[in-house]
């Protein structure tokens, strides 16, 4: 079982030579969907990471045993007071109940990041984009939606999404 996933954005160049210079770890390459941002190379080894700039997060949860393939998301929320921290993941343990129905779902997580900060990320692998959006507009997401938004809930909110790219 992944304990941690530790993260770094660069180029693909740049990355591609941490691949090649660590072939033994378990490391994901993800190309983002939106043209403007970094390619994420992700260390799912749980061992001390290489990384010049790393982004530490420490797994709360975890579901799914099928590869990391296909559409990836990433749901980056920050939180004012511990107390908002607690009632969002209250309410992710609600949710993740019924991750084994989540139609086209791989993967779900939800990591905490080692910072001073309060953030968590929901990090989830979808067989299809179109799967993650269906789920997004299920009933089952519904207990999540409050926190889909800057505001009351959640002091910041960003989501990035990613594939795996193709072998050139």
């Amino acid at each position: 079982m992944t304990r941690q996933v530790i993260a770094t954005f660069g180029t693909k160049d740049v990355l591609t030579q941490y691949l090649k210079r660590e072939p033994k770890r378990h490391l994901l390459l993800l190309q983002p969907v939106a043209a403007d941002a970094d390619f994420q190379l992700l260390d799912l080894s749980d061992r001390t990471t290489f990384f010049n700039s790393p982004f530490t997060y420490q797994v709360r949860y975890h579901f799914g045993q099928k590869a990391l393939t296909g559409f990836f998301n990433f749901t980056y929320l920050t939180f004012a007071t511990p107390d908002k921290a607690k009632v969002f993941t209250t309410n992710f343990a609600d949710l993740s109940v019924n991750s084994h129905r989540f139609i086209g779902l791989n993967q779900l997580f939800l990591l905490k990041l080692d910072a001073p900060q309060i953030e968590y990320i929901i990090f989830s692998s979808w067989q299809r984009d179109v799967d993650f959006f269906n789920w997004r507009k299920s009933k089952d997401f519904q207990t999540l939606k409050p926190y889909m938004h800057a505001g009351e809930n959640v002091q910041q909110l960003h989501q990035a999404n990613y594939t795996i790219p193709e072998k050139d």
